[in-house]
């Protein structure tokens, strides 16, 4: 047992065993582990590793340590680097070849082909990929066994980042009918898959065979560790070695007092916000989505949640993005102006003192985003609108959100990189929808013809100064007419024992350089 003198550290421990033994868990169990298992905690389940099914934001970051992809934007720098691919060319707008690596190979031997790579990406749709309807009208042919030819129907300036794709064999899914099912999960990266528990534990091996540097770790564990106590006595215990954006950042300056942990914290891509389901006859408003804009008082959130780790936002774009756009509208708490336009759009208060009127806000059941939910529900009602917070466990909450049944709801965009996902997000085309197989992120089904017009041509442009302009008069009309309210960027931070170094994040707080990571001593039984 470890003993604190630190008071801080007395009373955090205390209030954690008290929460465990209050809901009736008295201790963590888990299978033995390798001696040399090096253990990543995560707080959410990351559902398929599949890289043609992977949405999930823990489900992306472990499949791109299983599958390699021509492209990646995994580095400090959020830029397209190559992979699987040692050139790509661009003889005309609408035609990139890519000539792939020699020397890769895939977990089971086989060499990575061309053939792999126009069967990975041709068969997206047959497979009901969800993001099939991004490569529809894209033609993959093979040139030779080390060069494929992709033809566009016309000039796509974010076509590299489509790239990051992960390569699956056609040697292994051809013969199953495409999907993996059963069968264990082969792809050409660092770490090969191993095996997992349910949904519970993920387990990777080092891949001898990998065409990079290889990783110094021989087992990495993913264990899903849902509530926030639970977690944090896995990083004082010393039975996790890392914990990526996993920790309440309230209780990071805690965890800094321990002298086995480090923190490390950085700027992010991630991008929080509020979506307004425009369905819904009060929301339809614009008024009423900017006197709740005014309403919030992100910067108090921010200090009281965040400890100050987090960026004001002023939409998805962070502050240092190339096509960010500073010059827009924006909603420092007013309580006052959110009062008036209440007003102006027909909710006044009553005379009884009632509420103006009531709504729903869905969010995940992770307690940290439930009280942040709960706070802002505090900073509504004193405006006068009522609202009921809801939480529900990540899949349903998520299955509610992507079926438009919410009224508000909050949610992170993990790794904003390219400007092109606007048109994910907010093209009239990408309503999900029984039509489209409820593909899509337009989840409150916003609608403007002109933003529609500006993000095909955000697509089609190739020159960066062009882009900018582009996309930053759409930052422009979102900013008006505010089918999101844009709260913060959160930091990316890290809770490592000592002994684990050469770890690095990444602004999109991706895996990659779990293989450059050491661990220098054992810590005893998993």
């Amino acid at each position: 047992m470890f003993v604190f003198f630190k008071s801080a550290l007395c009373r955090l421990l205390l209030l954690v065993a008290t929460s465990l033994l209050a809901s009736g868990c008295t201790c963590w169990h888990h299978p033995p582990l390798p001696q040399d298992a090096f253990v990543v905690v995560i707080d959410a389940a990351p559902g398929s590793l599949d890289p043609r099914f992977a949405i999930s934001d823990y489900g992306v970051k472990i499949s791109h340590l299983i599958f390699s992809s021509l492209v990646t934007v995994d580095n400090v720098r959020g830029e397209p680097e190559y992979d699987l691919a040692v050139a790509i060319t661009n003889p005309s707008p609408t035609v990139y070849e890519v000539t792939l690596r020699r020397d890769a190979f895939f977990h089971d031997g086989h060499p990575v082909t061309a053939a792999d790579v126009v069967y990975t990406f041709a068969t997206l749709q047959e497979v009901g990929a969800p993001i099939g309807g991004s490569f529809e009208g894209i033609s993959v042919q093979q040139v030779d066994d080390h060069t494929v030819r992709f033809l566009l129907p016309e000039p796509r300036a974010p076509f590299l980042v489509d790239l990051c794709l992960g390569i699956v064999p056609e040697h292994v899914l051809s013969p199953s009918g495409g999907t993996f099912g059963d069968l264990p999960l082969i792809g050409s990266g660092p770490f090969q898959w191993a095996g997992q528990q349910g949904e519970q534990e993920v387990v990777l091996q080092a891949n001898p065979r990998y065409h990079g540097e290889a990783p110094y770790l021989t087992t990495v564990v993913f264990r899903l560790i849902r509530d926030t106590n639970t977690r944090l006595l896995a990083a004082l215990g010393g039975t996790a070695d890392l914990m990526q954006n996993a920790v309440p950042p309230l209780l990071l300056p805690v965890v800094q007092r321990v002298d086995d942990l480090v923190v490390t914290s950085g700027p992010s891509f991630k991008y929080t916000y509020l979506v307004f389901n425009l369905r819904h006859p009060i929301l339809q408003d614009p008024r009423v989505r900017q006197a709740i804009a005014y309403a919030i008082d992100r910067e108090e959130i921010i200090e009281q949640k965040f400890s100050g780790m987090a960026r004001l936002a002023t939409g998805l774009l962070a502050p240092d993005h190339w096509a960010y756009q500073p010059d827009v509208r924006r909603y420092p708490y007013d309580p006052e102006l959110a009062s008036r336009l209440l007003d102006q759009a027909g909710y006044p208060t009553p005379a009884d003192g009632s509420p103006r009127f009531r709504l729903q806000f869905k969010v995940s059941s992770d307690k940290f985003r439930r009280s942040v939910a709960t706070l802002i529900a505090h900073q509504l009602a004193q405006v006068g609108i009522a609202v009921e917070v809801q939480a529900y466990e990540w899949g349903t909450f998520f299955g509610d959100v992507r079926s438009g049944n919410f009224e508000m709801a909050s949610l992170q965009w993990p790794s904003v990189i390219e400007p092109d996902l606007y048109r994910w997000i907010f093209h009239s085309s990408f309503i999900p929808s029984a039509e489209n197989d409820a593909r899509g992120a337009n989840r409150g089904a916003y609608v403007n013809p002109e933003i529609d017009r500006l993000i095909e041509r955000g697509r089609r442009t190739l020159e960066r100064d062009e882009r900018r302009e582009i996309y930053g008069r759409i930052q422009q009309i979102l900013a008006e007419e505010l089918p999101y309210v844009s709260l913060w960027h959160e930091d990316n931070f890290t809770v490592t024992r000592r002994s684990v170094q050469g770890y690095q994040m990444t602004p999109n707080a991706r895996f990659r350089y779990l293989t450059t990571t050491r661990c220098n001593q054992a810590s005893g039984p998993r």
